[in-house]
């Protein structure tokens, strides 16, 4: 068996995946440029949104593991049921309409709870239907795939909002969720036989690893606590940025329509060429990339400098992503975790979910300051971040070539 080849199930993930891009590029950057329009540009409003959001996120990744490990097909339904949920979530956008502004509590509670329960599932799955040899192909093909879908999809929906109204759009998406659930029944899952696999403990799986100093899992967990910060409120800060400087919804869909070609360019040397000897020297042009692009903003906030900046976040953020989620799962098999895999991913979403929250809550309070003095100050701060997150995994990745060279 060829387990560089992605079986039908990764394929049934990826599919389900693309219709998530969709879903989420309306349900995050699009409701982002709808609660600024109709909030006159409340960025703390913003910021609570995803504050809520992270914050059940990250407390449901404590609960929610037990769920998935008691039952082979456990995962399945769960993912199914945040599907569900997100297309009620979606439904509750379309029935509010400019109410939106006054429930976007009750929204992202909604939001929240999906993203629990999808994402907490689709890790789990994502690990074991791929392996060491095809997970950086899987994500490479994936961010290809849904990189495609980003430079039709962005278009169609920032004309339809301008030309027709936001509760359209609105209904199209719905009937994608409704698609998508139907794949996601499509997806089985092989249990491994040959794993015992332990009762799910957080608390049992953190003493486990702690007397284990010498696993690179630790180093990851660590660049966890940056990448929620760096990864979600910059995508975010694009955002505003860009709406507040375009204006227009069209103009925000035309520009990620446009670096979503170079996103399919980046993706693709990614695949061809990353590996971990030379993985320094591309996380280290990836880094300097989002720091020379933010630091530009910091100097001067005008469309040359946020063209740049968009540039630099779209390709570079997809790299760190797939580098991000590849390790995720290698690391169950190099440090001997497997018995804990529905533990490692849970307390990585729990890390990660956190670290967007102190993210947002940087952002709420800038939007609350209202200065744009400490705005810039938060877009360096990230941009530092950056470079220390890029160390990180750069080290995480040199240690794994270290290991595999001895090996040979």
């Amino acid at each position: 068996m060829n387990k560089e080849k992605l079986g039908k199930n990764a394929i049934f993930l990826i599919a389900s995946d693309l219709i998530y891009t969709i879903t989420e590029l309306f349900a995050r950057t699009f409701l982002v440029a709808y609660l600024l329009k109709i909030t006159n540009d409340n960025i703390t409003q913003v910021s609570l949104y995803y504050m809520i959001i992270n914050f059940i996120h990250a407390m449901g990744s404590i609960f929610i593991g037990k769920f998935i490990k008691n039952g082979k097909y456990n995962k399945t339904k769960i993912l199914s049921l945040g599907i569900i949920i997100r297309a009620i979530f979606i439904l509750f956008i379309v029935l509010l309409g400019n109410k939106l502004s006054n429930m976007f509590v009750i929204v992202a509670i909604f939001c929240g709870i999906s993203e629990t329960l999808y994402w907490s599932a689709h890790e789990i799955i994502f690990v074991e239907i791929t392996n060491n040899e095809n997970r950086k192909s899987y994500m490479a093909i994936k961010k290809i795939a849904s990189t495609i879908v980003n430079i039709v999809a962005p278009i169609i929906l920032g004309s339809t909002i301008e030309l027709y109204s936001f509760t359209k759009i609105a209904i199209y998406v719905l009937a994608l969720s409704i698609i998508q659930i139907v794949l996601s029944f499509q997806i089985k899952i092989d249990s491994k036989v040959n794993i015992k696999k332990t009762k799910f403990s957080l608390k049992n799986y953190i003493s486990t690893i702690k007397t284990k100093k010498e696993l690179k899992v630790h180093k990851y967990y660590k660049s966890n606590l940056l990448y929620g910060i760096v990864e979600d409120p910059m995508k975010t800060l694009v955002t505003i940025i860009t709406i507040m400087t375009f204006k227009t919804s069209l103009n925000l869909g035309i520009l990620t329509t446009i670096f979503s070609i170079f996103q399919i360019a980046v993706m693709y040397l990614y695949k061809k060429f990353y590996n971990k000897s030379n993985a320094k020297y591309i996380l280290f042009a990836v880094s300097s990339l989002i720091f020379i692009g933010a630091m530009g903003l910091v100097i001067d906030i005008d469309k040359i400098t946020l063209i740049i900046y968009n540039f630099a976040c779209t390709t570079g953020l997809c790299i760190f992503d797939a580098i991000y989620n590849t390790q995720k799962g290698d690391l169950i098999k190099e440090c001997n975790i497997e018995q804990y895999d529905v533990e490692h991913v849970m307390f990585n979403s729990i890390l990660t979910c956190s670290s967007r929250f102190i993210g947002f809550s940087l952002i709420l309070i800038v939007g609350i300051i209202d200065n744009m003095v400490f705005f810039k100050g938060l877009l360096a701060v990230i941009a530092i971040l950056v470079l220390i997150y890029s160390r990180i995994i750069i080290n995480i990745e040199r240690e794994e070539n270290n290991e595999k060279l001895n090996n040979n």
